[in-house]
C-alpha cells in the first residue's frame, strides 16, 4: 500500500498582485508519444513552456515518450524522463485498456509528489488511465492541442476522408469499428487509402464515456482556439473550458522593415505537405494563378513523393526542409504566407510564425485559424465551398503593393511565451488555491 503524499503549503508569492502571482510548485507536464526534443508543434510548445517555467523558478518535470528511464536534467533547467508506458502509439485508433501500464503511470505520478499535472498528449495511454486520474487527488489541466481525446483518429477526419464535425455515438461506432481496432489493419488502411468494411463497435463509446469524466474533473480544459473549444464543448458540455492561445518564440522576432514594391510576388507554404495540410489546394492555386510575377515556394517535408511531383509540375518551387534558424531568411523572402489545412487544424503555429514576422496570410477558415487571421492581416476562404479556391485565386490575382502593405500594417504581434506564462500562472493559481487531498492508493 502506498502511503499518502503529505499535503504541503503552496508557495505562492503573496507579495505580488493577484493577477501577477507566480506559482512556485512542482509541475508535471505529460507529453506521450514524442521525445521532448522532437521538432514538432506540440513538442516545441511544451519545450518552450517548460523552459520558461524553469527560468521563473518553478520545479518542472516532463514525462515524454523518450527512451530515458530516469529523471535527467535538461539544458533548459527542467527534469525529463520517458517511460515504456508513455512512448505512445502513433497512427492507431486505440480504445484499449492497459491495466499494468496505467498502474505504472499512476504510481509514477504519486511518487513524484507533484502539485499540478498538465496533460498535453496522451497517445497510447489505456482508457483505464483516464478513469484513474481523477482519484489521484492532484489538480490537473488538459491542453487540447489536437482532438485525440474526442477522436481516436485525432483529426476528426472520418473513415471516408471527410470532416465529421465531432463525436456522435452511432457515427463513431461505425468510424472506429472492430476492424479499426486491429492496429495492423488500421495502419494498412491509412497507408493505402482502402476503406475497411464497416463493423460497428461499442468500445469507442466506452472510451469516450471515460474521457468525458476525465475532462469534467479537470481543473481546466485549455482549448488552443475558439473552434477547438466549441467542438469539444458540443461533445462534452460539462468541462471547465478556457480558450488559451499559446505563446510562441516567434513573437520575439524582428520583422523585416521593407515594404512590398511592385516586382516578384513570393507566396510561401511552410510545413509538412500532405492531403490534410492542403497539398491539393496548393496545387489548385498554383495552376489557377497565371500572373507571371507570382512565385509559389514550399519549404518542408513531403509526405509522399507523388505529391511533390504534382506540385513541381504545377510550378511550385520545392525548397527542401528547413530548421527554425532558417525562418528569418525564409520570411525575408516571403510576401504572402499560405496555410491551407482541410481539417479542423487546432491552432497552426505556422500561421503564428507568419504573422509574428509581419507576413500577411492567405488561409482556409478551418479550426483555429480564424482566431488569428482576418480581413485586416490576410484572407480566409472555405475549402469546402464550391467557390472557395476560386476566391483565393482571385484574391491573389488582385494583389498589388498597396493591398499587401495595408495588410502588413494590420498585423499585430501575437502572444509571447512570457505573456502566455503569465496568463497560465493565473489559471494555475485559481486551481491550486483550492484544498487538495491525496488518497491512499492500493498497490
Amino acid at each position: 500500500m502506498t502511503q499518502p503524499i503529505a499535503d504541503r503549503p503552496l508557495a505562492v508569492n503573496a507579495n505580488l498582485q493577484h493577477k501577477e502571482r507566480i506559482v512556485k510548485v512542482r509541475i508535471l507536464h505529460v507529453l506521450s508519444g514524442f521525445d521532448i526534443e522532437f521538432p514538432g508543434g506540440i513538442t516545441n510548445y511544451v519545450r518552450t513552456l517548460a523552459s520558461e517555467q524553469s527560468s521563473a523558478g518553478e520545479q518542472v518535470y516532463v514525462l515524454d515518450g523518450s527512451a530515458r528511464r530516469q529523471w535527467e536534467l535538461s539544458t533548459s533547467g527542467y527534469m525529463v524522463r520517458g517511460s515504456k508506458h508513455s512512448d505512445g502509439k502513433h497512427h492507431v485508433a486505440s480504445t484499449r485498456k492497459r491495466p499494468r501500464a496505467s498502474k505504472a503511470l499512476i504510481s509514477l505520478i504519486l511518487e513524484g509528489g507533484f502539485d499540478l499535472i498538465h496533460f498535453h498528449l496522451t497517445l497510447g495511454f489505456g482508457t483505464d488511465f483516464y478513469d484513474q486520474v481523477p482519484g489521484v487527488g492532484v489538480p490537473y489541466f488538459i491542453s487540447l492541442h489536437d482532438y485525440h481525446l474526442i477522436c481516436p483518429r485525432i483529426t476528426l477526419i472520418d473513415y471516408a476522408g471527410k470532416n465529421c464535425g465531432g463525436p456522435e455515438r452511432r457515427k463513431c461506432e461505425l468510424c472506429i469499428g472492430r476492424l479499426e481496432e486491429v492496429d495492423l489493419l488500421y495502419r494498412a488502411s491509412r497507408k493505402t487509402g482502402w476503406q475497411l468494411p464497416r463493423i460497428a463497435s461499442s468500445r469507442v463509446t466506452q472510451r469516450n464515456e471515460v474521457i468525458e469524466v476525465f475532462l469534467r474533473e479537470a481543473a481546466m480544459v485549455l482549448a488552443v482556439s475558439t473552434r477547438v473549444r466549441d467542438i469539444c464543448r458540443r461533445a462534452y458540455p460539462d468541462a471547465n473550458y478556457v480558450v488559451n492561445h499559446i505563446g510562441t518564440a516567434s513573437a520575439r522576432s524582428v520583422r523585416p522593415s521593407r515594404d512590398y514594391s511592385e516586382g516578384r510576388l513570393n507566396l510561401t507554404f511552410i510545413g509538412t505537405l500532405s492531403k490534410l495540410k492542403g497539398a491539393e489546394l496548393l496545387e489548385s492555386i498554383a495552376r489557377g494563378v497565371h500572373r507571371e510575377d507570382v512565385s509559389i515556394q514550399f519549404f518542408g517535408r513531403i509526405e509522399r513523393p507523388e505529391l511533390g511531383e504534382r506540385l513541381a509540375a504545377a510550378g511550385v518551387h520545392l525548397r527542401g526542409t528547413y530548421t527554425p534558424d532558417d525562418l528569418p531568411s525564409i520570411m525575408e523572402g516571403t510576401d504572402i504566407g499560405l496555410a491551407l489545412p482541410i481539417w479542423e487544424d487546432n491552432a497552426p503555429q505556422v500561421v503564428m510564425e507568419f504573422l509574428n514576422f509581419g507576413v500577411p496570410v492567405i488561409a482556409t477558415s478551418m479550426g483555429g485559424i480564424p482566431d488569428f487571421v482576418n480581413e485586416r492581416n490576410g484572407f480566409l476562404f472555405d475549402p469546402e465551398h464550391v467557390d472557395g479556391v476560386s476566391e483565393a485565386i482571385e484574391f491573389i490575382n488582385d494583389l498589388n503593393a498597396d493591398k499587401i502593405n495595408l495588410l502588413r500594417s494590420g498585423i499585430e504581434s501575437l502572444r509571447s511565451p512570457q505573456e502566455h506564462l503569465t496568463e497560465l500562472n493565473a489559471l494555475y493559481v485559481s486551481a491550486l488555491t483550492a484544498k487538495r487531498s491525496v488518497p491512499v492508493v492500493d498497490g
